[in-house]
């Protein structure tokens, strides 16, 4: 296995000194001073330099070393043991204590230099196993295919580079999957390999994939079938979002009063519903608004009489209406237009002539039975209480032109609420007035037989 591992390494280190020849001198320089070629030679450190001629990319050449190092390890092992052997056996050959304590001495030497030889040897020989799996790895790294990687942790599922073999594989298992982004080649992954570490990421892609795939139709119909398939998926709010944006897009692109009344029709819980109103009723009068006809207005007040244009609409038919009504001048036109046009900008123009003609004729009239009668006639006139007040005027008249006491006192009795009563009161007062002041006058002035008696000269006077 190993010699096998070796040849392949070989051939891949021939390759890598190819190409770059002076670090191939420097490596062999290292070789040479790490003793290569030299039998019977243990380097210093020889785990540290075949560590540097494994950096310096010659993986063959530090596991030769390794293994030289082993090899000289146990033939100096081997030495030291018949040494201690033979030690052993000039013991009983021992003479005097000077001699005794000599073989001590080297026996605790031998021992010495057999605990290093041993902590040498297992140090290189740790080495050397970490090479072999490295030069197990090795091919597969180069290859660094899926299918490598799974060959090897089949072969070698204990060696210390399975746990970056797996990993390596896993991530070239799922890379084409992930570049290609499909949802057929996300659903493929997730079959083929339900035990991957990236089936969390495969399955969340999946369902983006799926969400784009449905988003790229750019239609209602395709959002909401995701909707219906996937309610679960974390794209249902943005989903959500789209359908209503794709219900209304293209109503809104074709702007006209029957798109926005189908769409209502077929989408009347839609967030756009009241714009989509609002633009309807705008459109279905514009066209009678750019038009500004009385035939117009009143077509469009008879298609649409709960349009919110209707009472602009009636306002300004209305206006085009008053202009014949305001050249007929009279108060049954003018009572004709308010019936009809009571939104128009002239209605106040049109009352307040309308009550005027209306009062006028019975004003000329002026007597209080023609005032009640047009009271009765017109409630809501403005010239009612005017009315009322002539009333008043046409009942004292009469009255005050005879101007006598019993008269005045006659208008009190007979209109004790009318306004003048104040006026009549007035009036009798300064005649009372008036005819108190003169009595006591014609009493002090002397009668004519007082005058006669007093010029005339008494008898014998």
């Amino acid at each position: 296995m190993i010699s096998k591992k070796l040849m392949e390494s070989q051939n891949g280190s021939k390759r890598f000194f190819a190409r770059s020849s002076k670090f191939s001198v420097c490596v062999l320089v290292i070789m040479m001073l790490a003793g290569f070629g030299v039998p019977g030679t243990i380097m210093a450190d020889p785990v540290t330099e075949a560590k540097q001629i494994q950096d310096a990319g010659d993986i063959n050449g530090a596991y030769r070393l390794l293994e030289k190092a082993s090899a000289d390890l146990r033939t100096k092992l081997k030495k030291n043991k018949s040494e201690f052997k033979a030690q052993i056996s000039s013991l009983s050959k021992v003479s005097s204590m000077e001699e005794m304590d000599a073989i001590k001495k080297k026996n605790k030497k031998l021992e010495a230099e057999r605990n290093s030889l041993k902590a040498q040897s297992k140090k290189v020989d740790t080495a050397m196993s970490e090479m072999t799996s490295l030069l197990e790895y090795q091919p597969y790294k180069d290859q660094d295919t899926a299918e490598g990687y799974e060959e090897f942790l089949s072969k070698y599922p204990e060696s210390p580079f399975a746990q970056e073999a797996a990993a390596r594989m896993y991530d070239l298992q799922f890379t084409p999957f992930k570049e290609r982004g499909t949802s057929a080649d996300y659903e493929e992954f997730i079959a083929r390999y339900p035990e991957s570490p990236y089936l969390g990421e495969a399955q969340e892609l999946l369902s983006e994939a799926i969400f784009n795939e449905y988003k790229a139709t750019g239609t209602a119909a395709a959002m909401q079938g995701f909707l219906d398939e996937f309610p679960g998926s974390t794209f249902v709010a943005e989903a959500e979002v789209l359908l209503v944006q794709l219900q209304y897009q293209p109503f809104k692109e074709q702007d006209t009063p029957e798109g926005y009344t189908e769409f209502l029709v077929t989408y009347p819980g839609n967030p756009n519903a009241e714009e989509a109103q609002a633009r309807m009723e705008e459109l279905q009068y514009e066209p009678f608004k750019e038009q500004d006809t009385v035939d117009g207005y009143t077509e469009f007040l008879a298609l649409h009489p709960d349009n919110p244009f209707a009472k602009e609409a009636s306002r300004r038919l209305g206006d085009l209406q008053y202009e014949p009504y305001k050249e007929q001048d009279t108060a049954s036109g003018y009572a004709e237009f308010l019936a009809r046009y009571s939104e128009s900008s002239f209605a106040e123009e049109a009352r307040t002539r309308m009550d005027g003609l209306q009062f006028e004729a019975y004003k000329e009239m002026n007597s209080v039975e023609g005032y009640e009668e047009f009271i009765a006639s017109y409630p809501e006139n403005t010239h009612v209480e005017e009315a009322s007040y002539l009333i008043e005027d046409v009942e004292y008249k009469p009255f005050e032109e005879t101007g006598t006491l019993e008269s005045l006192e006659e208008f009190i009795e007979t209109f004790p609420t009318n306004r003048h009563i104040e006026d009549a009161r007035e009036a009798i007062e300064g005649m009372k007035a008036a005819q108190e002041a003169q009595t006591p006058a014609e009493e002090e002035q002397p009668s004519e037989s007082d005058e006669e008696s007093e010029s005339t000269p008494q008898e014998g006077g």
